[in-house]
């Protein structure tokens, strides 16, 4: 982990000329501003400031009626974290850092959301013994502009070599970049749609994971441009084409190394100890809340459809796809996923109420039932009404209406965070409720 000294140090040998500081605001949107190395130590001890009111904009840069922070309310302060510098390696002479927001005294600003999980992460040390690790595995599409449309940038077949040959340059680029940045990748392979990949970032601890994450979409998006192509993590591209999901991989160890979410003896038979099964009832608990933390888009809920592989009822199982929660085989070391996540998402936010909610199960004893062993989405009702499984949230208000109510995740990742996200969301909600589209126009107009 770098010290402020050894940044400044690297800014000097590396002749950096421009850092980036960054934070990410509710709508899953980066925001920043670009400093000179003479303005850096003092940005390191005492932040660039903002007004708070870029934290109550929507994802069409539109500021919200009513909002939490208006032009009265002052500023808060973006302090670059010293172990998120890196250097951008596909720019010239210039590093970005990820940034802690902190109030005019200095201390954790409410509105935080890395600050409100890096305060859960302490709670989870303290209360179970232990520290949290995670991975993202992210799916995404290369697209490229055919006579004013987007469309798909090759079309490769799923998990075929040919999307890996033919978009050689960009993948190669993108691995060396997110490896220069300090981020490691598992594995890349081509997913179901045609100019779709998946990238597996490496587990790490919990908070690395989600900066990890941000570095991620930056570069995905980034590099795709320079190449002459649109890179998306768009939920539902295209209506006809598989979505893209983002599942995040958690596990427990203790100092020792010991894996906290293991027990052989589990009678279930998928070798989890209560701790995790407490966990995962935590998850499904606050199921449909989670659900407008992790797809928080109109266009997420496009792609949470029945036989799509993408999570549609809230239940988990081992090895199975169809489930929001997901424990893969016992081949492998013991964790388990969420799938209820996609591109659009704040991996703060997410990863804050993840662990908010996981904590919650593990506190109250939260019995997640038996794992889901067929296919729900083939489920008729009856058969989800006699195992208790309920249907993830079928749009965003619906999802909204859920966060609205719960109680828990306001406490844990603060009320003020919660309040304006649901706010925000609302008026996304409503905006798209009163978009026309071509396709109503065509339909309608002709019908009526």
């Amino acid at each position: 982990m770098l010290s402020k000294k050894q940044v400044l140090e690297i800014v000097e040998k590396e002749k950096v000329e421009f850092i980036r500081v960054e934070f990410l605001d509710y709508a899953g949107v980066t925001r920043g501003r670009t400093i000179r190395p003479a303005q850096l130590m003092n940005a390191m001890e005492k932040g660039i400031n903002f007004s708070t009111a870029i934290m109550s904009f929507d994802v069409f840069d539109e500021y919200i009626p009513n909002p939490a922070y208006g032009p009265n309310d002052g500023d808060f302060f973006a302090v670059p974290d010293p172990s998120t510098f890196a250097i951008l390696p596909y720019r010239k002479n210039t590093a970005r850092m990820i940034c802690d927001l902190v109030d005019i005294n200095g201390d954790p600003w409410p509105g935080c959301p890395r600050s409100a999980f890096k305060r859960l992460l302490n709670e989870v040390e303290s209360i179970l013994g232990g520290k949290m690790n995670m991975a993202f595995e992210q799916e995404a599409y290369l697209l490229k502009e055919i006579d004013g449309q987007l469309v798909p940038a090759d079309n490769s077949h799923c998990f075929s070599t040919e999307g890996a040959d033919i978009q050689e340059d960009f993948i190669q680029e993108f691995v060396h970049s997110l490896e220069a940045m300090g981020v490691e990748t598992e594995q890349l392979s081509s997913e179901f749609g045609p100019g779709q990949l998946e990238i597996n970032l490496k587990y790490t601890n919990a908070l690395k994971a989600a900066d990890d994450q941000v570095t991620f979409m930056h570069l995905f998006k980034q590099i795709a441009r320079d190449k002459g192509m649109v890179g998306t993590l768009m939920p539902k591209p295209f209506q006809h084409l598989a979505g893209s999901g983002l599942h995040v991989h958690i596990s427990l160890y203790d100092e020792t190394g010991e894996n906290l979410f293991e027990d052989t003896t589990d009678h279930r038979g998928l070798d989890m100890s209560e701790k995790a099964y407490h966990f995962i009832g935590g998850l499904l608990k606050h199921g449909s809340s989670l659900v407008a933390i992790g797809a928080p888009s109109v266009n997420s809920y496009k792609r949470m459809q029945p036989g799509s592989w993408a999570p549609a009822h809230i239940c988990y199982g081992s090895g199975n796809r169809s489930v929001l929660v997901r424990i893969p085989e016992k081949r492998r070391a013991r964790r388990f996923e969420y799938r209820g996540a996609d591109g659009t998402s704040n991996p703060y936010l997410l990863a804050a109420c993840i662990v908010a909610a996981g904590l919650r199960g593990i506190q109250n004893n939260i019995d997640p039932g038996e794992p889901i062993e067929f296919d729900v989405s083939a489920a008729s009702e009856f058969q989800l009404k006699e195992r208790g499984i309920s249907w993830v949230p079928r749009s965003l208000k619906e999802a909204i209406d859920c966060l609205a109510e719960d109680s828990v995740l306001a406490q844990t990742i603060g009320r003020s965070i919660w309040e304006e996200f649901i706010k925000i969301k609302r008026t996304e909600w409503d905006k798209y409720s009163r978009y026309v589209s071509d396709w109503e126009r065509n339909i309608f107009s002709a019908r009526f």
